[in-house]
């Protein structure tokens, strides 16, 4: 069964929500003593693309915006570990 144009949209919102604020970005990954550069580098990313998500002056979109989800989330998952 495809999804349909709208179920496609409400997948990517559902991704949206799981994207911390800005601020707690930045503290997820100081916790996993990671430096932006180190980030950047495993998503694909430039360092200065890392920065302006962690400042909240840009968003990430597309495959990035699905990396750098999955990236915080294997940061948390190695804190809580």
């Amino acid at each position: 069964m495809t999804a349909t144009v709208a179920e496609k949209i409400r997948s990517r919102l559902q991704v949206r929500r799981d994207l911390p604020m800005p601020e707690e970005r930045r503290a997820i990954r100081e916790a996993a003593d990671l430096s932006q550069q180190e980030l950047a580098d495993a998503i694909g990313v430039t360092r200065q693309a890392v920065s302006h998500w962690e400042a909240g002056i840009r968003t990430p979109r597309g495959i990035f915006l699905d990396r750098y989800i999955d990236a915080i989330r294997a940061m948390r998952d190695r804190d809580a570990a």
